[in-house]
């Protein structure tokens, strides 16, 4: 991570909230993946997946993944997903 995206999740206020950027959802799923080595392929597909519903977001599209539940923050405009919702999103393409 940059430093430009450091404190701009500095800014927002990320530190100790239960919401994530998408950079720090991506990230969870590369541990995910990393922890469960003979699910790799699965592991890609759901990055990939992932990025296509955030980019589907962030043009102003509805959401195809219905079990992440997000937010836009009111001033950057950036789009956060729950802590939780992240959690059981994986867990229910993981497992």
């Amino acid at each position: 991570m940059g430093v430009r995206s450091a404190l701009r999740k500095e800014l927002m206020g990320l530190q100790d909230s239960s919401l994530l950027a998408a950079d720090d959802v991506r990230a969870l799923l590369t541990k995910a993946i990393k922890a469960q080595p003979e699910k790799s392929e699965q592991g890609f597909a759901l990055i990939s997946r992932f990025n296509d519903n955030h980019s589907q977001l962030a043009y102003g599209e509805e959401s195809k993944e219905k079990l992440l539940e997000y937010q836009v923050h009111r001033l950057f405009k950036d789009i956060l997903y729950t802590r939780r919702s992240v959690d059981k999103w994986l867990s229910y393409h993981l497992n």
